[in-house]
């Protein structure tokens, strides 16, 4: 018999486990990712290649819509994302970033985290784990 008690032990672990992974996680730059010149020193300007299915290539073909994406990052966005250097994990960026912002590092890391989701949904960042927490070992 199970009790409501030992499920919510069982839950909580799970979501501590989860969390110490999120800290874990190392934020990868796309490599197909290219810098654009740009005429304000202040913009970082990036282009990603569009990936779509073959039923979704064909409507993009015959609609010609672009097979790239252009971004501008600026500020603060260009900041994180010039500090993600494929080595670096999601923890010590937020430490990092709450250190020079001279905030806390729950703030700091609800403002990555938020930041971060956006970047992987525009194909810019990818997050990855290291080698030793999927359980490779070469």
């Amino acid at each position: 018999m199970e009790f409501a008690s030992q499920r919510i032990v069982s839950r909580t672990e799970k979501e501590t486990e989860r969390f110490r992974q999120s800290l874990r996680a190392v934020p990868v730059r796309n490599r197909g990712v290219r810098v654009l010149a740009s005429e304000n020193e202040a913009e970082l300007h990036l282009e990603v290649s569009l990936t779509f299915g073959s039923a979704l290539g064909v409507l993009r073909r015959l609609l010609r819509a672009p097979k790239t994406c252009c971004y501008i990052l600026e500020g603060v966005g260009r900041e994180v994302y010039e500090d993600i250097d494929d080595q670096r994990n999601f923890e010590q960026l937020i430490d990092r970033f709450a250190e020079r912002h001279r905030l806390s590092f729950l703030e700091s890391r609800a403002l990555l985290a938020q930041y971060l989701q956006i970047l992987t949904k525009k194909g810019l960042v990818v997050a990855t784990m290291p080698r030793g927490e999927l359980g490779i070992t070469n």
